[in-house]
């Protein structure tokens, strides 16, 4: 097994490897371009070895900020034309810098935390300020898309409408949708099977349903109304909204640095709180859920997306305490956090969002309860994910039950996140939480 030294070493190595001086690619081969929340989690590890690198991964994705202030999920490198679904697939994207290629969906916004955070590890007042003074409004805008552009029927709650953009792509909350049989009208092509083997990612129904919600979503312009007209899927997605409501207070903070009225004001922070924990809470299950507009009813599918109120701070201590303490006796026998516990039927150790272990995710977990003032909890997990990279290696992803390395090798937020709970050590906060 890897010592610390050495498992930093790796992490470092990786991130090196995959830095291509603007962005760095989330793995070698299987993800050759910028994605949203990848960048957001590989800026925070940047920022323990290279602050000014750290910077410019931040940057580079900025640049593919659109004219209503969303941040795509996919920055297209002009100079990779093996993949798919290409830019091709998404027509008139509405990018401030017309040269810019993206996709036409968002995904969990992560990066207004990340700026923070990358913040605070820089020593020097003046250079922490002076960069989040360049960053601001971009980031506001980022910010106030969701509640501008992805909210209905008087919920501050923002709706997702891909899978894509809850960057857990088959996780089996999303089975309702895909098991009604839709189909993209144009034939597409896969690359990711290529790579890695085709029982460790998403199925061929999957993706007919991700095609057929992108040439939807292209056909609406990219737009709610048109597109919530039309289309399955359409979600609250704890996880998301949880993020989100994390990224703003972050954002918040920095405005208070910055001598600048917060972005999200104190009551709407609440009333999103209050909506968050009316709609999405289980009490007899203890966990949060999805909720599926289409149905107006909660999804009925448990996931490590259930401990999301735990990171948002939506959660208080002792709730969030009971939330994850349950999840481990239901996890029993499996690595933590298994992405969907055992106990469920659609539980697969080995395929991408259905059973494994995910580095980002278990370290959503951590900060959360370190937030919450649940130091102890936090230090067990952060240990255990560390183990698991010490023996398996920088992977995208680990079986639930053995620990084996899965998906792409080298991954970068796995190599990021650990550079961060190495040398970011849990600590517990004087007030007690958020």
């Amino acid at each position: 097994m890897r010592t610390d030294q050495e498992l930093a070493v790796q992490a470092e190595r990786v991130l090196r490897g995959n830095d291509l001086g603007e962005y760095t690619k989330p793995s070698p081969h299987l993800y050759p371009h910028q994605w949203n929340w990848d960048s957001a989690f590989i800026a925070i590890g940047w920022a323990h070895i290279d602050w000014s690198r750290a910077v410019r991964e931040v940057d580079a994705l900025l640049a593919a900020q659109w004219t209503n202030g969303m941040l795509p999920h996919i920055r297209y490198n002009p100079q990779v034309t093996d993949y798919a679904p290409g830019p091709e697939w998404w027509p008139d994207v509405p990018v401030r810098r017309p040269a810019e290629r993206t996709s036409g969906i968002s995904q969990p916004p992560v990066l207004p935390t990340a700026v923070y955070q990358v913040g605070l590890l820089q020593p020097d007042a003046a250079r922490r300020h002076a960069w989040w003074e360049r960053t601001f409004d971009a980031l506001r805008e980022a910010v106030l898309f969701y509640p501008r552009h992805r909210t209905t029927g008087g919920s501050p709650l923002i709706v997702l409408v891909h899978p894509w953009e809850s960057g857990l792509d088959n996780s089996p909350r999303w089975d309702f949708a895909t098991g009604l049989g839709y189909r993209p009208s144009r034939p597409y092509r896969r690359v990711d099977t290529s790579i890695v083997g085709a029982a460790l990612r998403p199925t061929e129904r999957d993706y007919d349903l991700y095609m057929y919600l992108v040439e939807l979503l292209a056909a609406g312009r990219y737009e709610l109304p048109p597109v919530l007209a039309r289309t399955p899927f359409a979600v609250y997605d704890a996880l998301f909204n949880a993020v989100w409501y994390h990224a703003a207070i972050d954002l918040n903070h920095i405005a208070a640095e910055l001598g600048k009225p917060p972005v999200v004001e104190e009551a709407a922070l609440r009333a999103f709180r209050d909506a968050y924990l009316q709609t999405l809470w289980d009490a007899p299950g203890q966990i949060v859920r999805d909720y599926d507009l289409r149905g107006q009813k909660q999804i009925p599918v448990d996931t490590v997306a259930g401990l999301a109120a735990i990171y948002g701070g939506l959660a208080d201590a002792a709730p969030a305490g009971a939330m994850l303490t349950r999840y481990r006796a239901r996890s029993a026998g499996c690595i933590l956090l298994p992405s969907v516990p055992p106990d469920q039927p659609e539980f697969e150790a080995d395929r991408y969002w259905r059973g494994p272990v995910w580095v980002n995710i278990n370290w959503l977990v951590v900060r959360g309860l370190e937030e919450l003032g649940l130091a102890a909890e936090a230090a067990v997990l952060a240990e255990e994910t560390l183990d698991l990279v010490r023996r398996a290696g920088c992977f995208e992803y680990f079986h639930a039950y053995t620990g084996e390395g899965l998906g792409g090798a080298d991954f970068s937020w796995t190599a990021a996140l650990v550079l961060d709970l190495l040398r970011r050590p849990i600590h517990q906060p004087s007030s007690g939480g958020r």
